[in-house]
């Protein structure tokens, strides 16, 4: 006699039972599981039971059940287990099972935490961290629209810049401890529900933290259909700045913005190195400063990278750690451990270095530096992280009104984020990638 149970509550009672068995005999012969933006079958989906669940001891409290008017049983439960070490989960979290099922088995189940009877919108988003294959955690899946709170506005987005801060969060890097699922991204542009054109100001944190909003922990996602910001970062766009322009100016522009103008204060005509000539933030420096009237010197790997920066602006290109023909006021460096040693001997006495990124490869935060060389010339040693939203809109206004188009490399609808990701982990872009929507 057949169970009084649907095949979706056999599978609820073997995961709370960590009976495999019981959990596989719930479905038919050839069945798809597709969880997380991810599908399972045959011994994928045993697998996916087996480590995914009954490993991680995996326990589902019911909430909520429909057997719908379509033949599909619907369960609401709450999902509870040992997923903070492997996704960054530590608390119970809702999980919504969708299952389609024929002759008392389940043929397809979707689950995951969107809500299936709920407005959804399409998302690129890190599904965990993943410090050795971070493009492994990319989903290109949707979850639920957003809704503004009081003091909040939603903005359709139109453009997205990628960044290598998205590597970070794809790696599980970051100074605080990062929740997933996360919307990747952190800028773009789009227009409000009254049709203003905005650009997003990036640091899209708590509106009630006080002090410098870039060191605010509580940071979200722009990588969406739709996002939902506090009001203060939905910025007017100048009379002329496209959403594709703008949508760059978030991060790269504006981390190159502060590094240029508020830290290392240089006036025109003096000489400022540029560790790299073919990424967001370098592309950005060297537009920026040639514009303000800098001499731009930049380091590129090969050729191609030295004639696009020189194109960008730059008076002056070397190979990568090469000896300069002079000391110079200036040097932005966004590679780290591999270049770090070479900015500091490349500066002048009483000169400075500021440093943004750690984007050579491995990504190492360890250096060795000479203490008696940065002390005894009196060098400052500085570091950068985006910037504050007065900085970003002068950065909106100097960008519009010198006319500066900015460096574009790549284009890419929101299915193929993972490329454009993929080239920015690779070392392979050509200025910035951005994502359409």
């Amino acid at each position: 006699m057949a169970s009084s149970k649907t095949p979706v509550d056999r599978f609820i009672q073997g995961t709370n039972a960590a009976d495999l068995q019981t959990m596989l005999d719930a479905f038919a012969q050839g069945a798809e599981v597709f969880d997380d933006g991810k599908s399972f079958k045959g011994d994928a989906l045993r697998m996916f039971c087996e480590r995914g669940i009954i490993d991680h001891n995996g326990r589902m409290k019911l909430v909520e059940k429909v057997d719908r008017d379509d033949g599909r049983i619907f369960r609401h439960v709450m999902m509870e287990g040992d997923f903070a070490s492997e996704f960054g989960i530590h608390d119970a979290f809702d999980l919504f099972l969708l299952g389609t099922v024929k002759n008392d088995k389940i043929e397809y189940l979707e689950m995951g935490d969107v809500d299936p009877r709920k407005p959804t919108m399409r998302t690129v988003y890190a599904a965990s961290g993943n410090p050795t294959d971070p493009l492994s955690s990319i989903r290109v899946h949707k979850r639920n629209l957003p809704k503004p709170r009081e003091g909040w506005v939603r903005v359709k987005m139109e453009a997205v810049g990628l960044n290598f801060h998205d590597i970070f969060t794809l790696r599980g890097m970051g100074i605080h401890e990062i929740r997933y699922p996360m919307i990747l991204g952190n800028e773009g542009a789009g227009v409000l529900d009254n049709g203003t054109e905005v650009a997003i100001y990036p640091n899209l944190g708590d509106p009630d933290f006080k002090g410098d909003e870039t060191v605010d922990p509580k940071r979200h996602g722009t990588l969406a259909e739709y996002v939902v910001v506090p009001k203060r970062n939905a910025v007017p766009r100048p009379q002329g700045l496209d959403a594709k322009d703008a949508a760059v100016m978030g991060i790269a522009w504006l981390t190159a913005y502060r590094m240029m103008f508020r830290k290392a204060n240089l006036r025109p005509g003096q000489t400022a190195l540029v560790q790299g000539s073919s990424g967001g933030v370098t592309t950005a420096l060297i537009q920026l400063g040639s514009a303000a009237g800098f001499r731009i010197w930049s380091t590129g790997r090969t050729e191609n990278k030295r004639e696009l920066a020189r194109r960008l602006g730059a008076e002056s290109t070397f190979e990568p750690l090469a000896q300069l023909p002079y000391l110079v006021d200036a040097v932005f460096d966004t590679s780290g451990a591999a270049t770090i040693s070479h900015s500091l001997a490349c500066v002048k006495p009483g000169g400075i270095v500021v440093s943004c990124g750690i984007h050579s490869e491995g990504g190492s935060t360890e250096m060795k530096i000479d203490l008696l060389h940065l002390f005894a010339d009196q060098i400052s040693l500085t570091g950068v992280y985006t910037g504050t939203r007065e900085e970003f809109v002068d950065l909106l206004n100097f960008v519009t009104a010198k006319g500066i188009k900015p460096h574009i490399g790549k284009v890419l609808p929101l299915e193929k984020a993972d490329e454009g990701l993929k080239d920015i982990w690779t070392g392979q872009t050509k200025g910035k990638v951005i994502i359409t929507i």
